[in-house]
């Protein structure tokens, strides 16, 4: 009797979902969000991700989603961990590549032993490379295959392969989300090898997932497949108050019209026509917040260029503290070059963050940014590789009070409409349309 009292209580289990990312899971939003989504929904979520030694640990959970994360070392393990073991120590998440990786180990065995185990793994990675590709998948589909789930998602098409595997084996849906044009991205190299791996894979997922119709109508036509998910990037719904936080760590006065830009700073972002404008702005300091490669030479531009008190830089800022920073700016940049079908189809994550803080934005004209531009009334339009076009929009701005005013109402309006919760039932939806015909045909 106690038995069957026990049987009747007991919970039944709830589906599995298996996400493969090819990052660490610190700061990749948009699977953070989905993760978390189908998690409140009632779905137990295991993303397998990639370890960074001395940023992450190999397995914890956040808010619910178990994250498992795997080495990309050819020996399942890095030269730091190895220094790390041999000296008797944790690298614990958030120690420095500098307090971890370049010190010398003490004692002179372990200093040897460490040296001597580093140099054969730089021989055996620049050696056999298809190995340790070969190894790192094999990691990633068996940790995929030990969560028995009942669908599998690969988010982007360097993760297609291992989730499709996996389902194969395990003969349950796989789901491929792609969040870029896989096939014609900026500076790619392989781009044969990218479509041909592509062109091979997406027909045996159960569902695919694009971030813009844009990008979901090409993905349709090139593949001859069923119409695509839209799953836009958006950002959770927030009223970020105006603030003076960033006068205050950039030392400006609370009255200064701030001209942001944030994000990666990257090529083909438009970041070198926008300092090249800077001189032209009047009225307003612009600020570049972010971090990149790109970095140093728009530092050295702006010091060859006289313009200290005029541009000012600051690396990027922590996730949860950046809608303090956007809110604080007179008007956003987002600056997208038309250099590939990539850029073209975008909806920029910052334009969205800008919207989101109630700051008019400056976008590119291309056809989602338009998009977007034209149904809120949150900003305008410009040709991005234009110099003399971007000062001039940021002038009548800057010039213009009541224009810049009508259009921060117009973005605070359209928060509800450009959020995340408006449109993560689309991806509820879709698992309980994939769960239930999974159901029928089983």
């Amino acid at each position: 009797m106690e038995n069957e009292s026990q049987a009747v209580t007991e919970e039944p289990k709830r589906p599995s979902v298996c996400m493969f990312v090819y990052n660490n899971m610190l700061h990749d939003a948009r699977v953070r969000r989905e993760a978390w989504t189908l998690t409140a929904a009632g779905y137990e979520v295991t993303v397998v991700a990639v370890h960074d030694p001395g940023r992450t640990v190999r397995e914890e959970t956040v808010d619910g989603v178990r994250i498992v994360r795997l080495s990309r070392s050819i020996l399942g393990i890095s030269r730091r961990e190895i220094v790390a073991r041999l000296r008797g120590q944790a690298l614990a998440p958030g120690a420095s590549r500098a307090a971890s990786g370049t010190q010398k180990p003490r004692g002179r065995p372990r200093a040897l032993r460490a040296r001597l185990l580093s140099a054969v793994e730089t021989v055996v990675r620049l050696s056999v490379y298809p190995l340790r590709r070969v190894l790192v998948f094999v990691r990633f589909v068996r940790a995929g295959l030990r969560t028995r789930a009942d669908v599998y998602h690969a988010h982007d098409l360097n993760t297609l392969l291992m989730a499709c595997t996996a389902s194969h084996m395990r003969r349950r849906p796989l789901v491929y989300d792609t969040h870029e044009v896989a096939t014609d991205r900026a500076r790619m190299k392989f781009r044969w090898w990218a479509a041909f791996l592509e062109g091979l894979l997406i027909g045996r997922a159960s569902r695919v997932i694009c971030t813009t119709q844009t990008r979901a109508d090409f993905t349709e036509k090139r593949y001859g497949i069923a119409p695509p998910l839209v799953l836009r990037n958006l950002p959770a719904y927030a009223e970020p108050e105006a603030s003076t936080l960033m006068h205050e760590r950039l030392g400006l006065p609370p009255e200064a019209k701030v001209v942001l830009y944030q994000g990666g700073v990257q090529p083909e972002r438009g970041l070198e026509q926008l300092l090249a404008a800077a001189p032209s702005i009047e009225g307003g300091v612009m600020v570049l917040l972010g971090s990149g490669r790109l970095k140093p030479m728009l530092l050295a531009r702006a010091a060859d260029a006289g313009l200290e008190g005029k541009v000012f830089f600051h690396d990027a800022v922590h996730v949860g503290e950046l809608p303090q920073w956007t809110a604080c700016a007179y008007v956003g940049m987002q600056l997208l070059q038309n250099t590939c079908f990539n850029h073209y189809s975008s909806l920029s994550n910052k334009l969205l963050e800008y919207i989101m803080a109630g700051v008019p934005v400056i976008a590119s004209d291309l056809p989602e940014m338009r998009r977007v531009i034209e149904d809120t009334g949150a900003g305008m339009v410009v040709d991005a590789s234009e110099p003399k076009t971007i000062a001039g929009a940021i002038n009548q701005l800057l010039a213009n009070g009541q224009l810049r005013e009508r259009m921060s109402q117009s973005a605070k309006a359209a928060r509800g409409r450009y959020s995340w919760e408006r449109e993560e039932h689309v991806l509820v939806a879709l698992y309980e349309g994939l769960l239930a015909a999974d159901s029928r045909s089983t």
